[in-house]
């Protein structure tokens, strides 16, 4: 079985995440996975981190800087998906 189909298969996603360029792997799932749930805000951003720290390391210090990075990517990405 080959990967063609998952949005996320061994893709990094580059993000800026207070001011550091990081790699995450799964954000587009992630993405796609909030977005079934209808989730915004604080709500998707939560989602996003629980999400996202199954797979990536996070610190616990650095949680709220992730979680401003990955709403406001997140908020590119469907802007970008519904043009």
């Amino acid at each position: 079985m080959s990967g063609c189909c998952s949005p996320d298969t061994f893709k990094i996603y580059r993000l800026n995440v207070g001011g550091e360029i990081v790699g995450l792997t799964g954000v587009e799932q992630a993405f796609l996975n909030v977005r079934s749930l209808g989730l915004t805000d604080e709500k998707a951003a939560e989602k996003l981190l629980e999400i996202l720290g199954r797979k990536n390391y996070i610190a616990l210090s650095a949680e709220t800087d992730y979680k401003r990075a990955l709403l406001a990517e997140y908020k590119s990405y469907i802007a970008r998906s519904e043009q």
